[in-house]
């Protein structure tokens, strides 16, 4: 018989091996748009943590920024609950010649390694989907000494997002949960500093947009609102997207 946890993660490999089988996310594609700038940043902070380190992304999907960090990284080993998704990504480093990098089916929750393993561990899209306590005690106990973790993730406070969200399960798991402020203090009780930037509230302004030549400046306008707006302490928390840099 299985326990609730396990049940739920059931739920979580079915739905992302449907996902990677397939593909379920395209309608929403287009809101992604509005906080690519934050993207950029996360990837661009992952990226120079990297060089010369031993990283984990946590939550690998199929595998595309792992193999892309692997020539400046000492080693990179990508783990996703996903066996489809960790099929791809061995696929993909063994098409691109890299040697440095492992894929590895495995439940983030239980993380089957050495403690002070990584130097960084990084994921996008990936805590919201599990028990925030028992992921970051699993990340804490997998860094070295000084070592980052750094996460790109939804966070669950804005009303109207939260609507969407209500309109459209079939584009997100039973148990996954945007992240709220409390998940972030469950944090500071494994990590020694958390940083948080946020992302996306105004530019959410621009998606009508989109597909116009109105899009760039509208959202460069938004984005420069947001700059100023998401400084707020009782606006920040209702932006779409957080960046967050947790260090032990």
């Amino acid at each position: 018989m299985h326990a609730v946890g396990d049940e739920r993660i059931d739920r979580e490999r079915e739905f992302h091996n449907t996902r990677f089988s397939t593909s379920t996310r395209q309608a929403q594609d287009k809101y992604y748009e509005i906080v690519e700038h934050g993207k950029r940043v996360y990837l661009e902070t992952v990226r120079t943590l990297a060089r010369g380190a031993d990283v984990l992304e946590y939550g690998c999907s199929n595998g595309v920024e792992s193999v892309r960090l692997a020539p400046t990284c000492k080693s990179v080993v990508g783990i996703d609950l996903s066996d489809v998704a960790i099929d791809q990504a061995t696929q993909a480093a063994r098409q691109q010649g890299v040697t440095n990098a492992r894929f590895l089916t495995m439940n983030a929750e239980r993380l089957e390694f050495p403690d002070n393993q990584f130097d960084l561990v990084f994921g996008g899209g990936i805590v919201h989907h599990l028990d925030v306590e028992r992921a970051f005690r699993e990340v804490a106990r997998v860094l070295r000494p000084g070592g980052t973790a750094v996460f790109w993730e939804p966070l669950g406070h804005n009303v109207a997002i939260n609507l969407y969200r209500r309109r459209t399960p079939e584009a997100r798991t039973a148990d996954e949960h945007p992240l709220l402020r409390q998940d972030f203090k469950v944090a500071e009780r494994f990590f020694s500093t958390v940083d948080v930037r946020f992302y996306g509230l105004t530019t959410l302004g621009a998606v009508p947009f989109r597909n116009t030549p109105l899009f760039k400046p509208v959202y460069a306008l938004t984005r420069a609102m947001d700059r100023s707006l998401l400084l707020i302490p009782g606006v920040k928390w209702q932006a779409w997207y957080s960046l967050s840099l947790m260090k032990v």
